[in-house]
C-alpha cells in the first residue's frame, strides 16, 4: 500500500468517526431539547391550573370584601372572566405545541379541561349572585368558609385533578428523559474509546516504518550536504519512499558530475573575470555619480514638498479653529447681545433724562443716572472681554511658543463654549496653582475649545442635572502639567479608540463631523512637546488627558503632584 493510500485511510477513518460522533451528539441534543420543551409545557400547564385555583379563592374573598364595603362586584366578575380566558388560551396553545412535539394525543384530557373551565365560569357568575343575595347581618367569615368548601367540592376538585394529572405526566417525562440520558452517557463513553483504539492501531502499523525511512533519507541528505556524493539508499520499498530513494540516488550521481564540470568551468571563467572587473568598476563609478546627482535633486523636491505640507497643516489648524468658532457663533452672539441690550437701555434712559429743556436734576436722579452709567460701562466691558477672547482664538498665528498661563487659557475656552455647555450638563471647574507652561495660547485655546464642544455633543440635551463635564488642572510629576476634560456622555467604543486621532475619522453621523478636530488637537499638543491620551467606556463617558512641559523651573510643592494619568 502506498503512503498516499495509508494517509487517505487514516483521514477517511478519522473523518467517519468524527462525523459519527457529531451525528450522535446532534441526535442527543435534539432529543434533549424536545424533552426540555415537553417538561416546560407540562410544568406551565400545571402552574396555569394552580393560578386558576388561587384566582378563584381570591375572587371569592374580593366579592365578600366588596359586599362588606357596599361596592359593585361587576368589575371583579369581569376581571375573573378575563383571567379564565387568558389561562384557557395558554392551555390551548400548550396542547397544540404538545402535538407538534410528538406527544400522545390528549384530546380527551382537553375536553375535561374545557369542561372544568366552563364550570369555573358558571361558578364565577353563580357565586357573585349568592354574595349579592346575602343579608346585611350575615357573618362573612362563615359564608367565606362555606363557599370555599362548596367550590372545592364542585369546581375545585376538577382543577386539582387536572393539576395532579399534569404533575404525574411531568414525573413520567422526567423518568423517560433520565433513561435516555443514561443511554447517551454510555454511548459517549464507548464510541470515543473504540474510535481512539482503532486510530491508535492504524497509526502504530503505518508510522514506524515511514519514520525509519525518513530518518535514512535525512542522514543521506546531511552527508551530501557535507560533500559526500557516494551515498546510496536502499530501493526495495514498494511505495513513494522507494521511488524517492531511487530519485535521491540519481540526484547524488548527477551532483557529482555537475561538481566536476563546475570546477572545470571556474578555471576558465577566472581568466575572463579580471578583464570584466576593470570594465565594471568604471561603469560603477559613473553610475554612482549619476545617482548622487539624482538624489540631490529628489532631496530638493522633498524639502519643497515638506514646506508645502507645513503650510497646509497651519491652514488646516486655522480652518478647524474657525469651524469651532462657527459652531459657537449663535451662542457668542447671544452672549454679546445680552450686555448690549442693557447698555442701549441705559444710554436711552440717559438720553431722555439729559434733554436741554429738562429741569435741574435732583440728588436722587443724579444717583440713578450714575447707576445707569455704571451698568452701561459694565455691559461694554463684558462685550470687550468676549471680543478679546474671540480675537485670541481666531487670529492665524505661527507655532511660536511662550510662557502660557494654562488656567487662563482654559477659562477663556470655557467662556466661549459656555452657552453650548449650559443646556447639556453641569460644568465643574477645578484649577490648581500651576506654573506657566511652554505653549502657544491661540492653539492651546483651540484644543480646549474642541474638547469642550465634543464633550457637549456627546451628551443628549435635556439631561443637565444628570450629566457633568469636569475640567481639572494639576501638576503631574516634575516639569509636567496635566489637564483632564471628562464627560458623562455616550462614550467611545473600544474598537474605535485606536483610530480617534486619525484624520477624517469620526463617530458622529454623516454631515455632523469632519473627523479633523481630534487629529488637529493631537498634532498641536505633540508639536508643543506634550502628550495626548484618552480613556473611554461606551455609555459611561470619556476622559481626555493632556500633559504639557513647564516653561521654567518655578513650580509649586511637588508633594501635590499626581500621576500622569489613571
Amino acid at each position: 500500500m502506498t503512503v498516499r493510500w495509508k494517509v487517505l485511510l487514516i483521514v477517511g477513518l478519522t473523518t467517519g468517526l468524527v462525523l459519527l460522533m457529531g451525528l450522535t451528539l446532534l441526535v442527543s441534543t435534539h432529543r434533549g431539547k424536545v424533552s426540555r420543551d415537553r417538561l416546560l409545557l407540562i410544568q406551565g400547564q400545571g402552574e396555569s391550573f394552580g393560578r386558576l385555583h388561587q384566582a378563584a379563592e381570591q375572587y371569592l374573598r374580593n366579592l365578600l370584601r366588596t359586599k362588606e364595603q357596599g361596592g359593585n362586584p361587576a368589575g371583579l366578575q369581569k376581571e375573573m372572566q378575563e383571567n379564565i380566558s387568558q389561562e384557557e388560551a395558554f392551555l390551548q396553545q400548550a396542547t397544540s405545541q404538545e402535538k407538534e412535539l410528538g406527544m400522545p394525543d390528549r384530546t380527551e384530557e382537553w375536553a375535561e379541561t374545557e369542561a372544568a373551565l366552563l364550570n369555573l365560569r358558571l361558578w364565577t357568575i353563580d357565586v357573585a349572585e349568592q354574595v349579592r343575595a346575602l343579608p346585611e347581618e350575615a357573618k362573612l367569615l362563615t359564608v367565606e368558609k362555606h363557599l370555599l368548601d362548596e367550590f372545592e367540592q364542585t369546581v375545585g376538585r376538577h382543577i386539582t385533578a387536572a393539576q395532579e394529572e399534569e404533575f404525574h405526566e411531568r414525573r413520567l417525562q422526567l423518568g423517560r428523559s433520565q433513561s435516555r440520558l443514561n443511554g447517551q452517557k454510555w454511548l459517549a463513553l464507548i464510541l470515543p474509546t473504540l474510535s481512539c483504539a482503532l486510530l491508535l492501531g492504524l497509526v502504530l502499523i503505518i508510522l514506524p516504518p515511514m519514520d525509519r525511512a525518513l530518518k535514512d533519507l535525512m542522514l543521506a541528505a546531511r552527508r551530501i550536504g557535507e560533500g559526500n556524493f557516494e551515498v546510496k539508499l536502499p530501493e526495495d520499498r514498494q511505495d513513494e519512499l522507494g521511488t524517492l530513494a531511487h530519485a535521491f540516488n540519481q540526484m547524488a550521481s548527477e551532483l557529482k558530475k555537475t561538481l566536476e564540470e563546475k570546477q572545470r568551468l571556474m578555471k576558465a571563467e577566472a581568466e575572463v573575470t579580471e578583464q570584466q572587473f576593470r570594465h565594471y568598476n568604471a561603469l560603477l563609478e559613473e553610475t554612482v555619480l549619476t545617482r548622487t546627482a539624482q538624489l540631490e535633486q529628489a532631496n530638493t523636491q522633498l524639502q519643497d514638498s515638506l514646506d508645502q505640507l507645513k503650510a497646509a497643516q497651519s491652514q488646516l489648524i486655522f480652518a478647524d479653529r474657525l469651524a469651532s468658532m462657527g459652531r459657537l457663533a449663535a451662542g457668542v452672539g447671544h452672549e454679546i447681545n445680552n450686555p448690549l441690550s442693557y447698555v442701549l437701555s441705559n444710554l436711552n434712559y440717559l438720553h431722555r433724562e439729559l434733554q436741554p429743556d429738562r429741569e435741574p436734576l435732583s440728588e436722587e436722579e443724579k444717583r440713578e443716572m450714575m447707576d445707569a452709567l455704571t451698568s452701561a460701562r459694565e455691559g461694554a466691558e463684558r462685550v470687550r472681554l468676549i471680543v478679546k477672547d474671540l480675537k485670541t482664538l481666531s487670529r492665524p498665528d505661527d507655532m511660536n511658543t511662550e510662557p502660557v498661563d494654562l488656567s487662563e487659557v482654559v477659562r477663556g475656552a470655557v467662556k466661549l463654549a459656555e452657552r453650548e455647555l449650559r443646556a447639556r450638563a453641569r460644568l465643574v471647574e477645578d484649577y490648581g496653582h500651576l506654573p506657566r507652561v511652554k505653549g502657544n495660547p491661540t492653539r492651546l485655546g483651540q484644543v480646549f475649545l474642541n474638547l469642550l464642544i465634543n464633550a457637549a455633543h456627546a451628551i443628549t440635551q435635556g439631561g443637565k442635572e444628570a450629566n457633568e463635564i469636569r475640567i481639572l488642572t494639576r501638576l503631574s510629576g516634575p516639569g509636567r502639567v496635566q489637564v483632564e476634560v471628562s464627560d458623562t456622555g455616550c462614550g467611545i467604543a473600544q474598537e474605535n479608540l485606536p483610530r480617534i486621532f486619525e484624520p477624517f475619522f469620526t463617530t458622529k453621523p454623516a454631515g455632523e463631523g469632519t473627523g479633523m478636530g481630534l487629529s488637529v488637537c493631537h498634532s498641536i499638543i505633540t508639536a508643543l512637546g506634550g502628550e495626548f491620551h484618552v480613556e473611554s467606556e461606551l455609555g459611561r463617558g470619556s476622559t481626555f488627558f493632556i500633559l504639557l512641559p513647564v516653561m521654567d523651573d518655578t513650580q509649586p510643592d511637588q508633594t501635590e503632584a499626581a500621576p500622569l494619568w489613571p
